[in-house]
């Protein structure tokens, strides 16, 4: 737990407290997991769309496309932005 606290002050920039509740979170609720997976397959998403299109890549464009499409799963989201499957981390 302590390690996990750092880790959010130091990396996260947040106050002990909030820290403190995000550690207890992170342990505690079981769809903690699932919201930082979905968050690192939409980074994931966003860096290989962003290599696909090369210099004609925006984040603004990224994000019109991505939200265009409502709210798929991510694997259809990659098969529908990217043309491919593609690992989802």
């Amino acid at each position: 737990m302590e390690d996990g606290i750092k880790f959010f002050e130091t990396e996260g920039h947040q106050t002990h407290a909030n820290a403190e509740r995000e550690v207890k979170r992170g342990t505690s609720d079981p769809t903690y997991l699932m919201y930082t997976l979905g968050k690192l397959a939409i980074y994931k998403l966003r860096a290989d769309y962003a290599k696909k299109l090369g210099s004609a890549y925006s984040l603004h464009k990224f994000h019109d496309a991505f939200v265009k499409e409502g709210a798929p799963p991510i694997p259809l989201l990659r098969r529908l932005l990217l043309g491919e499957e593609g690992d989802l981390l």
